[in-house]
């Protein structure tokens, strides 16, 4: 039942993508489609792409630089393919992706599951801080676009939906109730630590601990810092390029690069694959506050999400079947020497 119910989980967002990118597109002209095709610098979107290859790279580094000080050997050509089959992933199963990097770095390398998800929590967590503080900084640099851009119709924000998350009693509540359960918990370890039941659990919690312990352990901070912005600002740059690869997009400025990838990075975080639809709107109509039509706007939307994820689903499928066929050669390798020691 509960595998059912995750199932039906993924395929409803799926469906929910796809009718967003029904209702944007259901009055395009896809037959204009093929000319405006025509007529685009495909050197600017294999640019795009190559960028892309570029911060997968980084990726990789950075990930290494989390896991090698814990006492593990790691490959950057399989953590390159164990980050690439976790793109792959998350075009089909929304979010699903961090398991799977673990789980293909795990039987190729034999580094433990749990090590890695605590270091890929690290990682995320330093991603989501920079997201953050470059919200804030886009926001404050194109505060105007964005007073324009919530006064449109159809995007005014009621605030009195979120008066409960606004107040400053919701917060104290809740952070005092984490702290509550905390210190219970923290209370009853050694009972809890006794339970035959939580042994494994206890197991797996002290490696995942390991894995966050990594970043105590780094040898060059200030490379790991860098290493994160880069990451983020080759994610801008692949879309940026793109706008000169179409000829109404490309006397767009660096700002308006920026805003787009903002906001198009925030509709990334509905749990849809591949922010298939929610990406698309927020693109286009971003675009539209910067003098690009509405049919311009879907045109740019729909090359630059198409070629980033076709990319992706090549390159992702192809390192995931590669990373499993190691795994498997490790398992046969291990079978037989057992059964020669026997």
């Amino acid at each position: 039942m509960k595998k059912f119910l995750s199932a039906l989980k993924y395929v409803l967002f799926l469906a929910i993508g796809i009718a967003v990118f029904y209702y944007i597109y259901k009055e395009f002209k896809w037959d204009e489609l093929k000319g405006q095709l025509s007529s685009l610098k495909w050197g600017w979107i294999v640019l795009g792409l190559a960028i892309g290859l570029v911060s997968h790279t980084c990726r990789a580094l950075r990930w290494n630089m989390l896991i090698n000080p814990l006492g593990y050997k790691t490959n950057l050509f399989r953590t390159f393919c164990a980050v690439m089959s976790m793109y792959f992933t998350n075009l089909i199963i929304p979010r699903g992706g961090e398991f799977v990097r673990c789980t293909a770095l795990n039987r190729s390398d034999r580094i433990p599951f749990a090590v890695l998800l605590g270091t890929v929590v690290v990682e995320r967590s330093v991603d989501i801080i920079l997201l953050i503080v470059l919200v804030i900084i886009t926001f404050c640099i194109q505060l105007p676009f964005f007073k324009d851009f919530f006064s449109q119709p159809g995007h005014e924000i009621d605030v009195q939906k979120f008066e409960l998350f606004l107040s400053p009693w919701f917060w104290v509540i809740t952070v005092l109730a984490c702290v509550a359960i905390v210190f219970v918990l923290w209370k009853m370890r050694k009972t809890i630590s006794q339970w035959r039941i939580m042994q494994p659990v206890i197991e797996l919690m002290h490696k995942f601990l390991d894995g966050l312990k990594s970043v105590t352990k780094l040898k060059n901070p200030w490379l790991f810092g860098f290493y994160s912005l880069f990451i983020y600002f080759t994610y801008f740059l692949m879309t940026f390029v793109v706008f000169y690869s179409f000829e109404p997009t490309q006397n767009l400025t660096f700002s308006a690069g920026l805003t787009t990838f903002i906001m198009g990075g925030l509709a990334m975080l509905v749990p849809v694959q591949g922010g298939i639809g929610p990406w698309h709107f927020m693109v286009y109509e971003t675009l539209a506050l910067y003098g690009i039509q509405i049919a311009d706007g879907k045109v740019f939307a729909l090359i630059c999400h198409t070629s980033t994820n076709a990319f992706m689903l090549v390159v992702g499928a192809a390192c995931l079947v590669y990373l499993t066929l190691v795994g498997r050669q490790n398992t046969n390798i291990e079978q037989t020497a057992t059964v020669n020691e026997k």
